[in-house]
């Protein structure tokens, strides 16, 4: 029983004898010259140089690669250089137009004027609510309406006097105060209506800002394509000539592995 696990072992040598003897068969009939990093046989001169015209093939292919990449990549920032000023003006009017200010609510308008219900603000006029919401003091927003193109009218009775804004789609709000409100009534009144002329100026303003600048970032997208196309015939032509030295390498890398199948017998180049 000891001895049985001898032959596995045995079994093992002789294959691994084989495959030696394989290789090193196969190494010495494989017709190469000495190199920079091993040593390595040739058979006759003609194999010598073929292979020696494969490495100098492919010495000049990787030159060719080289050569051609760095000279794509100087056209192409070349290229950038003469778009960049004209593409940091786009960018810069874009920015400009983003920021633009935006009618929001804008800051509170002589809130020491305000009667209930009505506060009045740079770009709002805000309806409230009579009562204050359960997490606040103050009364809550019951409806937040625009100032552009609002008309707002005073009136009064012999009892009261009532403040009413007619919206731009003809719908009408009014509020009632008492007749002793008159005053402060009139007032809110003339504050609204100069708050809507401001308000509107203001809009008038945005609006041809804005339209300055979309016609300034057209142009200067225009701008920016005629550079960009000013440039290309250069970077066409460098890379077309970039395209013909790779294609030149790769033909005389072929011819070489031809040679060298021709002059080793079939065999494949190593690398």
């Amino acid at each position: 029983m000891a001895g049985t696990g001898g032959h596995p072992v045995r079994t093992v040598i002789v294959v691994l004898v084989v495959v030696g003897c394989g290789l090193l068969f196969w190494l010495l009939r494989y017709p190469c010259v000495p190199g920079r990093a091993r040593f390595t046989f040739s058979f006759g001169a003609e194999e010598r140089a073929a292979r020696r015209a494969l490495s100098d093939a492919r010495g000049e292919r990787r030159s060719a690669y080289e050569k051609a990449h760095q000279s794509e990549a100087d056209a192409e920032r070349r290229w950038s250089e003469r778009v960049a000023p004209y593409r940091n003006r786009v960018q810069e009017l874009q920015a400009a137009r983003a920021v633009l200010p935006k009618p929001g609510q804008g800051q509170a308008v002589r809130p020491e004027r305000w009667l209930p219900r009505l506060e009045l603000h740079q770009h709002v006029l805000l309806f409230m609510t009579e009562e204050a919401s359960d997490a606040a003091d103050r009364a809550s927003v019951d409806e937040r309406l625009p100032l552009a193109g609002i008309a707002v009218e005073f009136g009064h009775t012999r009892d009261n006097v009532h403040i009413r804004v007619t919206r731009p789609d003809g719908i009408s709000r009014t509020e009632h105060y008492p007749r002793e409100a008159e005053v402060a009534a009139y007032d809110l009144v003339e504050d609204i209506r100069n708050q809507v002329l401001r308000h509107e100026e203001f809009l008038r303003r945005l609006e041809a800002r804005e339209a300055e600048l979309v016609a300034e970032i057209k142009r200067a997208e225009a701008d920016l394509a005629q550079a960009g196309e000013a440039g290309r015939p250069e970077l066409d032509t460098i890379r077309e000539a970039a395209r013909t030295r790779r294609a030149r390498a790769d033909a005389l890398l072929r011819a070489a592995r031809d040679g060298w199948k021709k002059d080793a017998g079939g065999l494949r180049p190593w690398r």
